[in-house]
């Protein structure tokens, strides 16, 4: 797979040292509350089991399925929820976490979904957030990172479902994605 990296984006030791200070944020604004993370699968799977182990109290999880790219690097249309949560949130304070918050699509079709189970609260919190493509007015209360357009993979993120096991986020080559 590394011959396949243009350029790393983000390090393995970049991607670990900005977990440590968002869990901090996160342990700050959910302490002493019964908390809820619901996962939007698959993308966010490594950043998530990363981020829920440096919290050092109970929370709930569950997960939810939803596609927008297929086998693009743009993103394809309306997002498509093909699993939905199964635990109870009403009046739960909820953290969706997600990969990347790109035009904004999957995480506002989730959130919008979210909102008719009634939460006590509902925020938001992303590895990646790209702004320079956002076409949904939605903004993660919570970001690890800030990048610009080029498609990324790695640390979960993928090109036609693979180099998700990269430990950090990098480029392709280009003919990586004529294959």
């Amino acid at each position: 797979m590394e011959k396949d990296i243009a350029k790393i984006v983000i390090s393995e030791g970049q991607i670990r040292n900005r977990l440590i200070e968002l869990s901090k944020t996160l342990i700050h604004d959910y302490k002493d509350k019964e908390w809820t993370i619901i996962a939007i699968l698959n993308g966010s799977l490594v950043f998530l089991a990363d981020l829920i182990r440096l919290i050092p109290f109970p929370l709930r999880l569950d997960t939810i399925d939803a596609a927008t790219y297929g086998e693009s690097t743009f993103p394809q249309g309306e997002t498509k929820v093909i699993r939905q949560f199964k635990i109870d949130i009403e009046e739960k304070h909820v953290l969706v976490v997600d990969d990347i918050v790109d035009t904004g699509s999957t995480l506002s079709r989730v959130l919008e979904d979210i909102k008719k189970y009634n939460p006590m609260t509902l925020k938001s919190c992303v590895l990646l957030n790209r702004v320079s493509r956002r076409r949904y007015s939605v903004r993660p209360e919570y970001c690890a990172f800030d990048i610009g357009d080029d498609y990324v993979v790695g640390y979960g993120l993928d090109y036609n479902n693979k180099y998700r096991n990269l430990p950090f986020i990098a480029v392709l080559k280009d003919e990586c994605y004529r294959r």
